[in-house]
C-alpha cells in the first residue's frame, strides 16, 4: 500500500492507494516523506476489545502452585493476589497445561485429609504422585480475590464426559438443581463452603493433544489418525507400555518391589476385554479370573478391563513378580470418548458455557496442513458442535530457528521479533479455517503463548535475562496488539508464577520474591486500555523502519518491522493508540495521525522502557523497568512522538 502527503495552504491530505481513503487534517508543514506514520482511522471500527486479552496460564497447581496458595491460612498468598490485581490480569487458567493432562478434579475437593493423589501428566510420569491441595475451590478463592476471569482445562485422556459434566455442575449449578440426575454436585459445592455458583464460562477439552509425541497419551502418534480420535474417540493398540502403581507413572513405578499382592494398572483404561498381554521381566504371564485357585508358583494375574487394574499373587495363591522385574503391557485402549462426547455432556450440564476444542497444530509434524478439527467436524455433519478452538502459537527458538543457543543477546532479540510474525500467521490461518468450516459461529482463543526454548538449549549466557527482559515484553505486547485487531475474545500467555524466583517467563517470577516483572508492568499499562471497552479501529503503518537481524533467518524474511501498533476507541469515547517499538537500539520518531478524531490536543502518555532491550526486573533490581506516565500538549491534529528503543507506549487522546 503506497502512502504520500500533500500540503496546501495549511492543509494536508493523506492519500492511500488501495481502497480509497481521504483524510483531511490541519498541519503546520508537510511531513518528511520517509518519516514513519501511524495512521489511525478512528471511524473504521473493527472488533470489540476484550478485557481478557492479557490472561495467563497457571502452569502447575500442585505443591500449592508455587506458593500461590497458603495452606496454613486456607487462603491465597496476599502478595500474589495484590500483584495480580495490580497487573490487571484478565484471566487465569486452571489447572494448567501438560502437568494437568491427567488431573482428577474429584480427588481435589472437600476436606484436605480426604483428598486423593494426582497423576503427573508430563513425560515419564514427571515428578510422580502429586498432591491435591490446590483444588477447584481454592482456585476460585484466588480468582475472586484477584478479580480475574476463570478458565478451566478439562483433561480427557483419562477422564470421561460424565466426569467433565459433573465438574461443570459443581462449578455452575444452583443449589437445589440437579440437571443430569445422580450426585447433586451443587449441594456438594455448598457443603464445601460455597453455596453460590461460581459461574465459570470458559472451558477447554484437553491440552495440546496434537503435541507429538509427548501428549498423545492413548492416541495414535500419526496426527491424521490422532485428530479423528481427538474429535470422535476410538480405540488404539498400546505396545510394551509401562504400567502405573497408583498415581505414579514414573518408570520406577513399573518395577516389582517383590512384595505380596501387588497391584498395578494400565495407563489408559478401559481396555478391550481379552486384548491384554502382561509381561514380567519380558515373560508373558497368564490371565486368570480368580487368584484363589492358583498355586504358589503359578505365573498368573487378574485383569479388570474397565479400570485397567492388574493384580498379582501373594506367593500362596499365585506367584509374586520377582523384585526389580519390569512390568509391561500390550492392550487395546478403548473405546475412548472424543471431543464430541465431552461437548454434548458438558453443554447438557450448562448450555451457557463455551466449550473449546484444542486440536490446533502449529507444525506439519503435529498435523498442520492435514485435515483440521474444523474440517473433520464439518465432514461429520457437526460443524456447529463446538464453541471455539484454542491454539498455543508459541515461538519455539530451537524448533523454529534450529538454534541450540544464542551467540549474542541481539540474536535472541531478533528471533523474538521474527518469531512473533509467524505466531500471528498461525492464529490468522486457524481463524480462517474455523470461519470456513463452522456453522455455529465458533471463534478462536489462545490458552498459552509466548517465546521460549522448550528445553534443549546449550547456552544462553549471552542473554541470561531473556525470559523476563524487554525483548520478551515487546514480543508479548506485539502479540496483544495483533490479537486486539483480530478480535480474540480471550488470550492467555506465559505463566503466572514459576517454581523458582527466576522461573521461566513467569509474570510474577517465583517464590519467595514474586518479582513484578516487565511482563507484569506492560500488562498493568494495557489493563485500562482493554477494560475501557469499545472497539479496535483500523490502524496502518507507513514507512515503517526495518530491522535487519544480525544472523540471517531466510525462512522468516530478511528483516522485521520496527513498529507494531493498534488503536481502540473506548466506551468512554477516548482514543488509545498502542505502539510497540521492537528496534533493539534505535528510538523511532513517527507522525501519529488520528484521522477522523477531533481531540483536545492533550495526550496522556504511558511508556514502559528500560536502558536497552536486555533490561529486566529481578530480585536484586526490582525497579529497573517501570511504567512512566506523562502528559504532552500536541495541538489539535496529527503530531509527532518519539518511541524509545525496545519500548511499549500508549497514547490516550480525549475527544474535543
Amino acid at each position: 500500500m503506497a502512502f504520500s502527503r500533500l500540503s496546501r495552504s495549511g492543509l494536508s491530505c493523506l492519500l492511500v492507494a488501495g481502497p480509497l481513503v481521504a483524510v483531511v487534517a490541519t498541519s503546520a508543514s508537510a511531513a518528511d516523506p520517509e518519516q514513519p506514520v501511524v495512521l489511525v482511522r478512528s471511524t473504521q471500527q473493527q472488533a470489540p476489545v476484550s478485557p481478557y486479552l492479557t490472561g495467563t496460564n497457571n502452569d502447575q497447581w500442585f505443591r500449592n502452585s508455587h506458593g500461590l496458595w497458603d495452606p496454613s491460612s486456607g487462603a491465597p498468598n496476599p502478595d500474589v493476589v495484590a500483584k495480580t490485581r495490580r497487573s490487571g490480569l484478565g484471566m487465569v487458567r486452571y489447572p494448567g497445561g501438560t502437568s494437568a493432562n491427567l488431573f482428577d478434579w474429584k480427588k481435589a475437593i472437600g476436606p484436605q485429609d480426604r483428598r486423593g493423589c494426582q497423576t503427573d501428566g508430563r513425560s515419564n510420569g514427571g515428578d510422580g504422585s502429586l498432591d491435591s491441595v490446590f483444588g477447584p475451590d481454592e482456585y476460585m478463592k484466588f480468582v475472586e480475590a484477584a478479580g480475574v476471569e476463570p478458565e478451566i482445562m478439562t483433561p480427557m485422556s483419562n477422564g470421561t464426559p460424565a466426569d467433565a459434566a459433573d465438574w461443570v455442575e459443581y462449578m455452575n449449578a444452583p443449589v437445589g438443581s440437579n440437571p443430569r440426575g445422580g450426585v447433586a454436585w451443587a449441594q456438594r459445592r455448598a457443603d464445601n463452603g460455597h453455596p453460590a455458583p461460581y459461574g465459570v464460562k470458559f472451558w477447554e477439552i484437553g491440552n495440546e493433544p496434537d503435541r507429538i509425541p509427548s501428549q498423545t497419551y492413548w492416541r495414535s502418534t500419526d496426527p491424521k489418525v490422532a485428530a479423528r480420535q481427538y474429535a470422535f474417540g476410538g480405540s488404539q493398540v498400546q505396545v510394551a507400555q509401562q504400567v502405573a502403581r497408583g498415581c505414579d507413572r514414573r518408570p520406577a513405578a513399573s518395577t516389582s518391589d517383590g512384595t505380596a499382592g501387588q497391584e498395578f494398572g494400565v495407563l489408559y483404561p478401559p481396555a478391550v476385554p481379552g486384548s491384554q498381554t502382561v509381561r514380567v521381566g519380558g515373560v508373558a504371564w497368564t490371565p486368570v479370573a480368580d487368584l484363589s485357585t492358583a498355586g504358589p508358583d503359578d505365573r498368573v494375574y487378574t485383569f479388570d478391563p474397565a479400570t485397567g487394574a492388574i493384580r498379582f499373587g501373594d506367593g500362596v495363591h499365585g506367584a509374586v513378580p520377582p523384585a526389580q522385574s519390569v512390568l509391561r503391557a500390550d492392550y487395546t485402549a478403548g473405546p475412548k470418548p472424543g471431543f464430541v462426547d465431552f461437548y454434548e455432556a458438558m453443554k447438557q450440564a450448562d448450555p451457557s458455557i463455551d466449550v473449546c476444542a484444542t486440536w490446533a497444530p502449529v507444525t506439519s509434524a503435529s498435523g498442520l496442513n492435514d485435515p483440521s478439527f474444523a474440517e473433520l467436524m464439518a465432514q461429520a455433519g457437526r460443524a456447529d458442535d463446538y464453541d471455539c478452538v484454542a491454539i498455543h502459537p508459541y515461538t519455539n527458538f530451537r524448533r523454529d530457528f534450529g538454534d541450540p543457543d544464542w551467540e549474542t543477546a541481539r540474536e535472541g532479540h531478533d528471533e523474538h521479533m521474527l518469531g512473533e510474525a509467524n505466531a500471528t500467521r498461525l492464529v490468522r490461518d486457524l481463524m480462517a479455517d474455523v470461519a470456513k468450516n463452522s456453522t455455529g459461529g465458533a471463534y478462536v482463543a489462545i490458552s498459552e503463548f509466548g517465546a521460549l526454548w522448550f528445553g534443549g538449549q546449550r547456552d544462553v549466557s549471552s542473554y541470561p535475562s531473556w525470559q523476563t527482559a524487554m525483548s520478551h515484553a515487546t514480543y508479548m505486547a506485539s502479540q496483544w496488539a495483533r490479537f486486539a485487531d483480530l478480535g480474540l475474545p480471550w488470550v492467555m500467555g506465559n505463566t503466572l508464577i514459576s517454581e523458582t524466583s527466576d522461573g521461566l517467563r513467569a509474570v510474577l517470577g517465583g517464590p519467595p520474591a514474586y518479582v513484578y516483572t516487565v511482563d507484569a508492568t506492560v500488562r498493568e499499562q494495557l489493563a485500562p486500555v482493554l477494560r475501557a471497552g469499545g472497539r479496535s479501529v483500523q490502524t496502518s503503518l507507513f514507512e515503517n523502519p526495518q530491522v535487519v537481524p544480525v544472523e540471517p533467518e531466510p525462512a522468516f524474511g530478511t528483516s522485521y518491522d520496527a513498529l507494531a501498533a493498534t488503536a481502540m476507541v473506548g466506551a468512554d469515547g477516548n482514543l488509545r493508540v498502542l505502539v510497540v517499538n521492537r528496534h533493539p537500539d534505535q528510538a523511532v520518531t513517527a507522525k501519529v495521525v488520528p484521522a477522523g478524531f477531533r481531540h483536545t490536543g492533550r495526550v496522556a502518555v504511558s511508556t514502559v522502557a528500560g536502558e536497552d532491550f536486555t533490561s529486566y526486573n529481578g530480585i536484586g533490581n526490582p525497579g529497573d523497568v517501570q511504567l512512566e506516565r506523562t502528559t504532552a500538549h500536541v495541538g489539535a491534529d496529527d503530531f509527532e512522538h518519539t518511541f524509545p528503543a525496545a519500548s511499549v507506549t500508549v497514547l490516550e487522546l480525549h475527544p474535543a
